[in-house]
C-alpha cells in the first residue's frame, strides 16, 4: 500500500494535474488538436484542388470509410485505455491480447471491405487494399498510445502526437503528389500520418499506479461502445455512402464529403480532446446530482448552438466550401444548414456521453445512437427532394433524436 501511495505521489509531482480540468499541458493539448485539424483540412483542400471532384473520389471514400472505422472502433479503444490507465492499471501487460485482437481484426476487415468494393469505389486499384489495412493498423497503435498518455495525464505529449500526425500527413501529401498527382499517392500520405507514434513512444509511460483496482470487462465495455459508435458514425461520416445508395454521382459524393469534412471541425476537436474530459471524470469524486446538473447545462447550451449552427450554415456555409475547394464543390444552401446543425448536435451528444463512458455504462450510450440512426434512416427513405437534400436532412433529424435520447439516458443513469 505504501508503494502505491508513493507512486501516486511521485506522479503528481512529475505531472501536477490532479487539480481538475485546469491542468498543466491542457493548453498544448488543445493547440495540438487545432494544428492537427488544420493540417487535416489542408490535406483535403490540397488533394481536392489537385485532383478535382472525380479524381479525388477514391480518397473521399477511403477517408470516409477510415473515419467511420476509426471512430467506431479505435476511438472507443483509446477511451478504454484512458479509463483503465486512469484507474491505475497497466494495459499493455494485462490487456495486450484484447488490444492486438481489436486492431488486427479491424485492419483485416477494412482491407476485405476495400477489396470487395474495389471496382465500385476505388477505381479497381488494388493498392488501396494495402493502404486501408496499413492505415487502420498503424492508427490503432497510435490510439492506444494516446490513451496511455491521456490516462497518465501527459496532455502536453498528447498534443505533440496530434501535431505530428497532421504534419506527417500534410508533408507526405505534398511529397507524394509531386511524384504522382494521383489518388493512390494521397493514400500513402494517409499511411504516413500515424508513424509519428514511433517518434513519441508513448508506451514508455505505461505503468501500474494502483495494484488493487479491479479490471473493467473489456468485451462488455467495448462491445456496447462499438455498437453505439457504429450507429453514430454511420450518421456522421456515412453521407457519401448514402449518396451511393440513392444513386448519386461521383461529383455529388465529393461535394457531400468535403462539406461534412469541413463542418466536422468541432467534433473532430472533441474526439481529440475528450480523453481530457474522461480522465477528469474517472478521477473525480463527483456525485450523481453534480453530473446531472452538468449534463443539463450542456444540453441547454448545446440546443442553442444547434440552432446557431444551422443559421451559420445557411448564411455562409456554401460560400466557405466554395472558397476552400472551388465552385464545383459548392453545396446546396439547405444541405449546408442541415450539416452544420447536425454536426453541432453530434458534438453535444459526444460531450454528454463521456459521463456514461466514465461510469462504464456504454450500453446506455449505444441505445441513444442506435435510436438516432433508426430515425435518421427512416427519414431518408420517406423524404423527398434531391439526393443531397434527403441524405443531409436524415443526418440532422437523426442527430437531434440521438441528442434527446442521450440526455434521457444520462439523467436516468447518474
Amino acid at each position: 500500500m505504501s508503494t502505491t501511495r508513493s507512486q501516486v505521489s511521485l506522479d503528481n509531482v512529475a505531472d501536477p494535474v490532479a487539480r481538475g480540468l485546469r491542468a498543466h499541458g491542457t493548453a498544448r493539448m488543445i493547440g495540438g488538436s487545432l494544428v492537427g485539424a488544420l493540417c487535416a483540412y489542408l490535406f483535403v483542400v490540397v488533394g481536392g484542388r489537385r485532383l478535382g471532384t472525380v479524381g479525388f473520389a477514391p480518397i473521399a471514400l477511403l477517408w470516409t470509410v477510415f473515419f467511420i472505422v476509426a471512430t467506431v472502433v479505435l476511438v472507443p479503444l483509446e477511451q478504454f485505455v484512458t479509463r483503465e490507465v486512469g484507474r491505475g492499471r497497466r494495459v499493455l501487460d494485462t490487456d495486450r491480447r484484447v488490444l492486438m485482437t481489436v486492431i488486427g481484426g479491424t485492419s483485416a476487415a477494412l482491407a476485405l471491405f476495400t477489396a470487395i468494393t474495389n471496382e465500385l469505389l476505388f477505381d479497381g486499384n488494388r493498392i488501396f487494399v494495402i493502404q486501408a489495412a496499413l492505415v487502420i493498423g498503424l492508427f490503432g497503435v497510435m490510439q492506444v498510445g494516446k490513451g496511455i498518455l491521456a490516462g497518465h495525464r501527459r496532455f502536453a505529449t498528447y498534443g505533440l502526437v496530434l501535431t505530428l500526425e497532421g504534419l506527417f500527413r500534410l508533408g507526405a501529401a505534398f511529397l507524394f503528389l509531386a511524384v504522382s498527382p494521383s489518388a493512390w499517392a494521397l493514400g500513402w500520405a494517409m499511411v504516413a500520418a500515424p508513424l509519428c507514434v514511433f517518434v513519441v513512444r508513448p508506451w514508455r509511460y505505461d505503468r501500474t499506479t494502483d495494484h488493487d483496482v479491479v479490471a473493467t470487462p473489456a468485451v462488455g465495455f467495448l462491445g456496447s461502445y462499438f455498437a453505439g459508435s457504429a450507429a453514430s458514425q454511420l450518421m456522421l461520416a456515412g453521407a457519401p455512402l448514402g449518396v451511393v445508395a440513392l444513386g448519386g454521382n461521383e461529383a455529388l459524393r465529393s461535394v457531400i464529403f468535403t462539406t461534412f469534412t469541413l463542418y466536422r471541425a468541432p467534433l473532430t476537436l472533441i474526439y481529440s480532446l475528450q480523453g481530457r474530459v474522461l480522465s477528469f471524470l474517472v478521477r473525480s469524486n463527483g456525485n450523481g446530482a453534480d453530473i446531472r446538473r452538468m449534463v443539463l447545462r450542456i444540453a441547454m447550451v448545446g440546443t442553442s448552438l444547434v440552432v446557431l449552427g444551422g443559421v451559420v450554415g445557411w448564411t455562409v456555409g456554401p460560400a466557405v466550401v466554395e472558397l476552400l475547394f472551388g465552385a464545383d464543390f459548392r453545396p446546396e444552401t439547405l444541405v449546408a444548414a442541415f450539416v452544420a446543425a447536425g454536426v453541432v448536435a453530434a458534438s453535444v451528444t459526444q460531450i454528454m456521453g463521456q459521463a456514461l463512458v466514465a461510469a462504464g455504462s456504454t450500453g446506455q450510450l449505444a441505445s441513444a445512437w442506435v435510436g438516432g440512426l433508426s430515425i435518421g434512416l427512416a427519414t431518408m427513405l420517406v423524404s423527398g427532394g434531391t439526393v443531397g437534400f434527403r441524405v443531409c436532412l436524415a443526418f440532422l433529424v437523426g442527430e437531434v433524436a440521438a441528442l434527446g435520447l442521450a440526455l434521457i439516458r444520462t439523467i436516468r443513469s447518474t
